[in-house]
Formats: structure tokens, C-alpha cells, sequence
């Protein structure tokens, strides 16, 4: 009976997007800070940008913040238009359409400070039991490396509390995320955690960041081209440095209070 509800609300939503003649994109994705979440200013830099890039095209925007496996099921089955922030992976472009890039990031390997685990090739990481955040995208060689032992977690938060515990050699995720998510939340929780993970070299990634438009959202292929010329536009005027600049202040201040000096607004 949930499903069924779940199912009507979503239709309706679809439905309704484009009721009374209104531009409306709808994206859906998971809490990712410091780039963008619900609890950010203006739900984060990324987010705020890709916001502002498509009122310049004259939409109303909608967002909303899920876990990851459930954005994925509404994007590719049409109830929210596009996801935020995915990352390009071939299958993917088969249900997506692909925005030119707002940012891109490192994604590698975490471990713990005091584990002797150091490598240069994938091959060297087959005795290592890995997590792996459900859906999210590694690298093209890791997600294809199916000789290495990957677990599957829920959640970075999950996966980084089972590499505290031991329960995981090494932990798959996004360098500035997974820093973010330590020195924010986990500490508070565990004081101390942040201090005894990292994140090691080679980076096994530079992926990057796009709008990933559903080929089930009406106006797709309209859609995008939209967003990227209102891209185009925020980053000619200004717009986009300044929100970037904005942030990046707000990010200062908040690891300030934490008493984490570091600087990393989650843009390479």
C-alpha cells in the first residue's frame, strides 16, 4: 500500500510540473556536503548555481533531498526531472542526459592513520575488504574491478563508522564529502574520528560534477539545453564566482566554530 502511495504522490508531482503553463525542473538528490544538502545555505554552492543558471532560463525550481538509490529510481522513472551532482558513468548516459560540468572532485580511498595499507595498482587491493556506497560511481577501472572484495554500505556515514570499527580495510568515497561529514557530524558523535581517517594516494578519480536529466522528463532534450545555456550565463557575468566565493566564506566560518581549520570548499 505504500508503494501504491508513493507511486500516486510522484505521478502527481509529474503531472503537476507542468500544470498552468509554468517552466518547472524538478531534481532530486542525496544530502552531499559540502557541496549541496538541506541543511546548507541556500542547500549549497552547487546547488545554489544550478538553481540560479535555470530561473535565468525562466523555471521554477524544485529540489529535493533523498538517499541516493531512492533519486535514482524517481529520475529514471520520470517523476523528478534530473539528478544533482551525479557523476558520468556509461550506464548511466543510458537513462541520462548529461549537463556541461559545474565542478569535480577527488574520489580515492580512505583508511584508517594506523593501518599499513599503501598501494599502486587496484590488483595490489585484493586482500582489503572496501566499501562501497550502494550505486554511487568509484572510477571506471574500480566499479569494473570485480576481483577486489567490495562491501556494499548504505550510506558514507555507515561506511566510515565500519572503517573506525574495523569492520572495513578501506572505505571508497569523495575526499571533501567524507572530511566534511567527519568533522561536522561523526565527531560530535565520536570525538577524535576525523583524526584517525584518511584519505590516501593515488586518487583513484577526478570526477566530475553534472546534472544528469532523466530521457523520461518531458522536454528533456529542451531541458538541457536550457540548463547549460543558463550555466553559461551565471559563469560570463559573474554569478557563478560569486556563489562559489559566498560559500566558500560561509564554509570558513563553519569550520572555524568546529575548530577544524581547513579550507576545502569541495571544488578541485
Amino acid at each position: 500500500m505504500r508503494k501504491i502511495i508513493t507511486f500516486l504522490v510522484l505521478t502527481l508531482l509529474s503531472i503537476n510540473s507542468f500544470a498552468a503553463g509554468e517552466k518547472r525542473f524538478s531534481l532530486v538528490t542525496v544530502d552531499f556536503p559540502p557541496y549541496y544538502a538541506s541543511n546548507l545555505p541556500d542547500n549549497g554552492w552547487v546547488a545554489e548555481v544550478v538553481k540560479t543558471a535555470l530561473e535565468t532560463q525562466g523555471y521554477q525550481v524544485e529540489m529535493k533531498f533523498v538517499p541516493w538509490t531512492k533519486a535514482i529510481r524517481y529520475t529514471k522513472q520520470g517523476y523528478y526531472d534530473a539528478l544533482l551532482g551525479a557523476y558520468y558513468t556509461e550506464e548511466r548516459a543510458e537513462s541520462y542526459y548529461f549537463s556541461a560540468p559545474i565542478s569535480q572532485a577527488r574520489t580515492g580511498l580512505f583508511r584508517k592513520k594506523d593501518a599499513n595499507i599503501s598501494f599502486k595498482e587496484l590488483t595490489d587491493l585484493k586482500t582489503y575488504r572496501i566499501g562501497v556506497v550502494k550505486d554511487y560511481a568509484t572510477s571506471k577501472a574500480f566499479d569494473a574491478a570485480d576481483y577486489l572484495n567490495k562491501v556494499v554500505v548504505t550510506s558514507s556515514d555507515v561506511g566510515v563508522k565500519m572503517l573506525y570499527s574495523g569492520s572495513l580495510d578501506l572505505m571508497t568515497d569523495t575526499e571533501a564529502a567524507v572530511k566534511y561529514m567527519m568533522e561536522q557530524v561523526l565527531d560530535k558523535e565520536t570525538p577524535g574520528l576525523s583524526d584517525q581517517v584518511e584519505f590516501i594516494k593515488p586518487v583513484l578519480a577526478m570526477n566530475k560534477m553534472y546534472v544528469a536529466i532523466s530521457k523520461k522528463a518531458v522536454d528533456a532534450d529542451l531541458k538541457l539545453i536550457d540548463f547549460n545555456q543558463g550555466l553559461r550565463t551565471i559563469y560570463l557575468d559573474g554569478t557563478f564566482r560569486k556563489i562559489k566565493t559566498k560559500h566558500k566564506k560561509l564554509l570558513k566560518a563553519l569550520q572555524k566554530k568546529s575548530g577544524k581549520g581547513g579550507d576545502d570548499s569541495g571544488d578541485e
